[in-house]
């Protein structure tokens, strides 16, 4: 545990260095070049805006075509896969790729968000750290978590809600034993991102007063939830439509966004980007010069055509801004004061994240942090579960990156035999053997008959042979009847040939598998009965199919 909690706080300072690169790689052109905040599409002219989306979609579909299709797999769902399919090995370069794709897109002012590419770039580094460490697939899971809540808690600087992300978005459960590595690097992740950026005032948000729960505030809320589950529909729905246009040349298909997106920048310039402008001015008291829920609908229109057809970007900040501009929308119609808007904002954003994403603790906890303030914990716990269920029962919906791989044939959670055997190594089921010579003196052989290993392991010719210490023993009594062929006489010292007085049957050496599962696939492929299996500390173990599945038997 605390090699693993070393190594987590190794991948929180890693994971919140990166997170400051990136957040800076993406926000320093647009302020220093374009002469505009991030997100601030709106104050540039048309033909800028236009021709930024243009040239973005252009480099993207060029940087895509050029490189193998293999490379173009990034994002939360293809966390997940690696998680669940590849034992948590995540390429190098598919992260290099969402590094700059996400740079580019997120410059460009296509609607997606930082925080999924954020995510795909945290895991990265928790599965190389694991990978040079050469920890077991418990180890391996456990880094990857560990990336996943400092990307997380470095974007969004909230530590706890990154731990909570990790567990209900990327795992689908709580795992005690992952908790201290995990925590303790989302909280070097944030230190890192406070220290590096400052505090980060994504809204204007100030203190929430004191909740009165009145009927109002109740009413208020059910409408709140039935139009963030009715936008939560609409934005998966929508997704799973585009999918099945993903045999098109990614030239088409990002044509198509640049299309959408370039009437989007001359017409309702707020719906580009991740929209985090929009809903900061609302909360200052700026009027928008449209109408708010058509800003709302175009921008989960086009936020779920641009993630649906392919654009390497994230749909988490964009769908908690939607949720947002949703809560001040309810708020305004029900003529609620300026004091309550910023409250229904807040509940909005935590009802869309966890119907979207299935994520109510996330949700919960990440506006406590974001606010600093525990006022909103009972109407958003309301409006929390109520979409959830909504979502659950009515339309049947998990997550939308579960969605997304259950679209392509795949699990977003794997089985609990699974779960056991990835969370147990071989030494368990690895039965200790005695390494000798193949030429052993005769007095360490009779030494043998004091010793509890069963096998003794050799090498002949090249490979590597074992025996029963039984057997050797037997082959020392047939000395009573006279000398043996496999005796040998050299300095004064006798030696017994093992390969000549023993029948020893020949086994294949393999390093030490990650896990049981990986051991029990390597029974299943070669279909071997025995292996001889290089341990950690220079020693070596003899597993059996038999004793695996004894192993299994008796835990079951």
């Amino acid at each position: 545990m605390l090699i693993l909690s070393l190594l987590g706080a190794l991948c929180g300072l890693l994971s919140g260095l990166v997170m400051v690169l990136f957040y800076a790689v993406i926000y320093l052109p647009t302020r220093y070049f374009l002469g505009a905040d991030f997100d601030a599409f709106e104050s540039l002219p048309m033909v800028w805006r236009v021709g930024l989306v243009i040239a973005s979609c252009v480099v993207l579909a060029g940087i895509l075509t050029l490189l193998p299709n293999r490379f173009h797999k990034v994002g939360v769902p293809y966390v997940i896969e690696r998680l669940n399919y590849h034992g948590g090995n995540l390429p190098i370069m598919n992260g290099v790729v969402q590094f700059f794709s996400a740079v580019i897109a997120l410059i460009g002012g296509l609607s997606i968000g930082k925080e999924g590419p954020a995510v795909h770039l945290g895991a990265t580094l928790g599965g190389f750290l694991a990978e040079k460490a050469k920890l077991p697939q418990y180890g391996v899971e456990t880094l990857l978590a560990c990336g996943v809540a400092g990307a997380i808690s470095a974007i969004f600087q909230t530590p706890l809600a990154g731990v909570l992300f990790a567990f209900e978005v990327i795992f689908l459960e709580y795992r005690q034993r992952y908790v201290l590595p995990v925590l303790l690097s989302s909280v070097v992740a944030a230190l890192i991102s406070h220290y590096v950026i400052g505090p980060l005032d994504l809204f204007s948000i100030g203190d929430i007063s004191s909740v009165v729960f009145s009927s109002d505030l109740f009413v208020t809320c059910f409408v709140l939830v039935i139009f963030i589950v009715l936008l939560s529909a609409l934005f998966l729905h929508a997704q799973k439509v585009l999918w099945h246009l993903s045999g098109l040349s990614v030239w088409w298909r990002f044509l198509l966004v640049a299309a959408a997106s370039s009437l989007a920048a001359m017409y309702l310039p707020e719906a580009l980007g991740s929209g985090y402008r929009a809903l900061s001015q609302l909360l200052s008291g700026d009027l928008l010069v449209y109408s708010l829920l058509l800003l709302i609908v175009v921008k989960t229109l086009l936020t779920a055509l641009t993630i649906g057809l392919g654009i390497p970007g994230g749909m988490i900040g964009p769908t908690f801004i939607i949720g947002g501009l949703a809560g001040v929308q309810a708020a305004f119609i029900f003529n609620h004061g300026e004091a309550d808007i910023a409250l229904f904002a807040l509940l909005g954003m935590a009802a869309m994240m966890a119907a979207c994403f299935q994520a109510p603790l996330t949700a919960l906890v990440a506006i406590i942090e974001m606010t600093h303030s525990s006022e909103a914990i009972v109407p958003a716990l309301f409006v929390i579960v109520l979409a959830c269920l909504l979502m659950r029962v009515f339309f049947h919906q998990e997550s939308v990156f579960a969605e997304r791989l259950s679209y392509m044939g795949m699990s977003s959670n794997i089985s609990p035999f699974q779960r056991y055997l990835r969370h147990h190594t071989v030494k368990p089921v690895a039965e200790a053997v005695l390494l000798l010579p193949a030429s052993v003196p005769l007095e360490q052989v009779k030494d043998l008959a004091s010793n509890v290993i069963d096998y003794v392991i050799f090498e002949s010719d090249g490979r590597w042979q074992f025996v029963r210490r039984v057997a050797l023993l037997d082959a020392l009594q047939t000395l009573d009847v006279g000398p043996q062929s496999w005796l040998s006489i050299a300095d004064d010292e006798v030696t017994m040939n093992l390969s000549l007085a023993l029948e020893s049957t020949a086994i294949p050496l393999i390093d030490e598998p990650s896990s049981l599962e990986a051991m029990l696939s390597w029974f299943q492929k070669t279909g071997l009965p025995e292996v001889l299996v290089s341990l950690s500390g220079s020693s070596f173990g003899l597993v059996s199919r038999h004793r695996l599945d004894q192993f299994l038997l008796k835990s079951e």
